[in-house]
């Protein structure tokens, strides 16, 4: 594909999805209620909608819309599903059999987990007629994914309209979870997320990647490529680009200055740097009541780290001393938002 091509091609998927903000088709699919027969509920959502894209968008925005997610069944941890069967055919049944189950089950209780997004979305597009794929893969959710796959523990979909991949995760896009200290989920928060629909594959996967991608069409991202990005908070995801390093995992020598440099949408008033050498001390604690207390001690405490801004181009330096260094943490206004991990030479 040519670059004057692929140029033309990313405006012109920019303006669509960029000027067709859906909120007509939002306001149908969150108006229309589900009564027990699910093919009733894809034709009332897409039988006024000329294309696929138009009919994805509305069996997303329903199911975002009303479906929540079971923070109390992922509390209870991962239950693998086996099935035994002699033969294919037997497995098949028995596969669609628990499917089935489970979207009834999820339509039931307006709620699930992310298989249950993912089944239910990909049910409702067979039934549409729109090609769809319910994809089971690594997330990157905690710093220390850096380096590696992350977890094996999530699902997601994507839909092939005239022969182009778009990527969902239905799951994420309908809000998100609280946690305890002990990062026991507390409580869900449905808050949509169009981030995550139809996400651009450079992005995507930033912290997905399907357990087998030679079944998604035109995936062209190796798992190599995957795991060696830096880390990023994924609440940044939409408003950052790494410029440098953009490899996750550094080589460096004694003596070197890595320029680190990134494209922001947002303004940053504070920039630090933890490492596994020093780290700046935190200055909330939560007592025994779950209250949180402020350190003015540690506060005052704090180390920054000099920046230049040009435009939304952050760029600093910073110098390897020490061989021990293992890794980076870069913190936006005392959060974690980018990790890279270092290998001395």
């Amino acid at each position: 594909m040519s670059k004057i091509f692929q140029v033309i091609l990313l405006l012109s998927f920019s303006f669509f999805f960029g000027q067709n903000n859906f909120r007509k088709i939002d306001s149908i699919a969150v108006s229309t209620k589900y009564k027990g027969n699910l093919n009733q509920l894809v034709n009332n959502l897409t039988q006024n909608l000329d294309n696929e894209i138009d009919k994805t968008r509305a069996i997303y925005s329903w199911i975002v819309e009303n479906i929540n997610y079971d923070y109390k069944l992922f509390n209870k941890g991962k239950q693998t599903i086996t099935f035994k069967c002699k033969t294919k055919t037997d497995c098949n049944i028995q596969k669609q059999e628990f499917e089935n189950n489970l979207i009834e089950k999820v339509l039931r209780k307006k709620k699930g987990v992310c298989s249950g997004y993912s089944t239910l979305f990909k049910k409702m597009c067979d039934i549409a007629k729109i090609q769809c794929l319910n994809i089971d893969g690594y997330v990157k959710t905690k710093s220390s994914h850096v380096g590696n796959t992350g977890v094996l523990d999530h699902a997601w979909n994507a839909v092939i309209i005239d022969n182009q991949t778009y990527f969902l995760d239905l799951t994420w896009a309908s809000g998100y979870c609280e946690n305890d200290t002990k990062g026991k989920l507390t409580n869900f928060v449905k808050k949509k997320n169009d981030f995550y629909w139809f996400t651009p594959i450079e992005k995507f996967t930033i912290d997905h990647f399907p357990k087998n991608p030679e079944k998604v069409l035109n995936f062209e991202i190796s798992k190599d490529e995957y795991k060696n990005q830096p880390f990023i908070d994924n609440n940044i995801i939409p408003l950052i680009k790494i410029l440098n390093p953009t490899q996750g995992i550094l080589k460096p020598k004694i003596g070197d200055s890595i320029t680190f440099k990134f494209e922001y949408s947002k303004n940053i008033e504070k920039l630090q740097i933890n490492t596994n050498l020093k780290r700046n001390p935190k200055f909330y604690y939560t007592n025994k009541n779950g209250e949180r207390i402020f350190n003015q001690k540690n506060y005052d405490k704090q180390e920054y780290s000099p920046f230049t801004k040009n435009g939304n181009i952050y760029e600093f330096t910073y110098l390897i001393e020490n061989k021990e260094l293992r890794y980076i943490e870069i913190f936006f206004d005392y959060n974690m938002k980018i990790k890279y991990l270092v290998r001395i030479d």
